[in-house]
C-alpha cells in the first residue's frame, strides 16, 4: 500500500468519523504486516506515538469492518470485459456445510507485459461464492454468473477437483473457447504420490522416520528431528523430508559437525544410523524431485504454450534413475497435452499457486483455522488481492457503506456455526435460570 502520509490523516472520509491515514494505516498494518486483526490497532498506535503523532485510534471492529468492506468493494466494482481474461478457481472450505468458490484473473496482456510469477496485486477478485452444495451443475451455473463481470474467460486454470471438473466441463460445452489448464503442483503431487506408493522402501522409509521422530523428540537429539508432515498435502511436501534426510546422511558422515553440535558420535549413531540403508533410495528421491521442480519453476515463469514441450525437455535435469526417467516422461506427456489448447504464440496459466497463497494469508489474517466456520470474514480476500493504495481505500469505504457488507452476509452466509453456538449458550443461560422445582412431600 502506498505510504500514508500526514496529509491523509487530515484528510476525512465521507460518513466516517475517522481520517483517511487512520483508516489506511490500519488496513496496511493487516494487509502487509500480517498484524491480527484484534492486536493492529494497538500497532498502529505505537508506530503514530514514535512518529510524535497523535491521533484516535479505532477499536479492532471498527478495522474488521474497513477490511471487509474494502473485500467487498473489489468484489462487486466494474471490471474491463474481454475475451483475454484468465481464471483462477479453487474452493475454500471450513467447519459447517458451506465452502466457497473464489476465482481471481489477470488478462493475457497484463501478464504479457509483467513477465513475471503471479503475486497477490498482478490478480483481480473476479466472484466470491459460498454454497451449502456444490457440484458440476453447481459450479457451472457460478461460473456463468461470473462472466458477468470478464465476460467468457480464455481459460481456467484449477485443481482436479470432481465438482470443479465436472462444472467447468460444462461451461466449456457451452463456450468451446475456454481452454482448462490443469495446476502444475497438484500433478506434480498425483505422480509423486503414484511412484511413491508402489515404492516399499517409501513406505519404510516414512515409518522409520515417523518412529525417529517419536524417540527423539523429548531428548537432547531433539535437533535432528524430522519435519512434520500434514496428512492432506503429504505428497506436495515430500521435499521436506528428502531434504532432511540428505542433511542427516551429512551429519552421520561429518564428526566435526557432531561435536560442533555438542552431541555424542556414538548417540547419534545408535538413533539415526538406519538412515544409511535409505541412501540409494534418497539419491532417487532427489532426482526426481528435481524434475518436479524444474517443472513446476517452468509452468510458474512460462505458462502453458506452443513450445512449451520442447522448452521444458531442454530445462528439464537428465536423469540417471529409472523412476526419475518415467516420471520426466509424464511430465513431458502432460505439458504436451496442455500445451495443444494453445493457439499461435499465446501463453495460458499453468499454475493456480497465487490463489492458494492468498487463501492461506487470508486465514492467517482472519485467524481462521478451521473451528468457526465459514463467516463474513471471507469477504477479506478481496482486500488481499490487487494493488491497495490510499486512494482505493478512500474510494471503497465512500461506495461501499457498511449495511452493504451486512446485506452480502445475510444474503449469502445465513447462520453461521459461530451464530449457531450463541444460540446454544443464550438457550443454555435461559434453561439454567428456570426457578428450581419443590418437590411436595407427604
Amino acid at each position: 500500500m502506498t505510504a500514508v502520509t500526514a496529509e491523509d490523516l487530515q484528510t476525512p472520509i465521507a460518513r466516517q468519523q475517522f481520517s483517511l491515514g487512520v483508516v489506511a494505516g490500519s488496513l496496511a498494518t493487516v494487509l502487509e504486516v500480517g498484524t491480527p486483526l484484534r492486536r493492529a490497532p494497538a500497532v498502529e498506535a505505537m508506530a503514530w506515538q514514535r512518529g510524535g503523532i497523535e491521533t484516535r485510534q479505532p477499536s479492532s471492529y471498527s478495522v474488521r469492518l474497513w477490511l471487509l468492506r474494502l473485500g467487498l468493494y473489489h468484489l462487486t466494482r466494474p471490471l474491463e470485459q474481454a475475451d483475454d481474461w484468465m481464471w483462477i478457481a479453487d474452493h475454500t472450505l471450513q467447519l459447517g456445510d458451506r465452502k466457497c468458490l473464489i476465482i481471481v484473473g489477470i488478462r493475457q496482456s497484463a501478464w504479457d507485459v509483467r513477465d513475471l510469477v503471479l503475486s497477490h496485486e498482478d490478480v483481480t477478485l473476479i466472484d466470491l461464492v459460498p454454497v451449502t452444495e456444490s457440484n458440476g451443475k453447481v459450479v457451472h451455473r457460478q461460473l456463468e454468473a461470473a462472466t458477468a463481470r470478464t465476460g467468457v474467460p480464455r481459460s481456467i486454470t484449477t485443481d482436479a477437483g470432481s465438482d470443479l471438473h465436472c462444472g467447468i466441463e460444462r461451461f466449456r460445452r457451452r463456450h468451446r473457447s475456454t481452454a482448462w489448464t490443469y495446476d502444475v503442483k497438484h500433478k506434480t503431487a498425483c505422480l509423486l504420490k503414484h511412484a511413491l506408493l508402489s515404492d516399499a522402501s517409501w513406505q519404510r522409509f516414512v515409518e522409520r522416520v515417523h518412529r525417529f521422530k517419536q524417540q527423539v523428540s523429548q531428548t537432547d537429539l531433539a535437533g535432528l528431528a524430522p519435519p512434520s508432515q500434514r496428512s492432506k498435502a503429504r505428497y506436495m511436501n515430500v521435499d521436506a523430508l528428502t531434504d532432511w534426510a540428505t542433511r542427516s546422511l551429512a551429519v552421520l558422515d561429518s564428526r566435526k559437525v557432531i561435536k560442533a553440535a555438542g552431541l555424542k558420535r556414538s548417540r547419534v549413531e545408535a538413533k539415526l544410523g538406519w538412515l544409511r540403508k535409505f541412501s540409494p533410495q534418497v539419491r532417487r528421491w532427489e532426482e526426481m524431485l528435481a524434475v518436479v521442480g524444474a517443472a513446476e519453476h517452468y509452468i510458474r515463469h512460462q505458462g502453458i504454450h506452443a513450445a512449451a514441450e520442447d522448452e521444458l525437455a531442454a530445462a528439464l535435469p537428465k536423469p540417471t534413475t529409472p523412476a526419475a526417467k518415467r516420471l520426466r516422461k509424464d511430465l513431458l506427456s502432460f505439458v504436451r497435452q496442455q500445451a495443444a489448447q494453445a493457439r499461435g504464440d499465446e501463453r495460458l496459466l499453468g499454475s493456480s499457486e497465487v490463489l492458494e497463497s492468498i487463501i492461506g494469508k487470508f486465514k492467517h489474517v482472519a485467524g481462521e483455522r478451521g473451528d468457526h466456520g465459514l463467516t463474513g470474514m471471507v469477504l477479506s480476500i478481496g482486500a488481499h488481492v490487487g494493488k491497495q493504495t490510499v486512494a482505493t481505500v478512500e474510494t471503497a469505504l465512500t461506495e461501499t457503506p457498511t449495511h452493504h457488507v451486512w446485506n452480502w452476509c445475510h444474503t449469502h452466509l445465513g447462520p453461521t456455526v459461530q451464530s449457531v453456538r450463541g444460540k446454544i449458550r443464550q438457550a443454555l443461560r435461559a434453561e439454567q435460570k428456570r426457578p428450581t422445582l419443590l418437590l411436595e412431600t407427604g
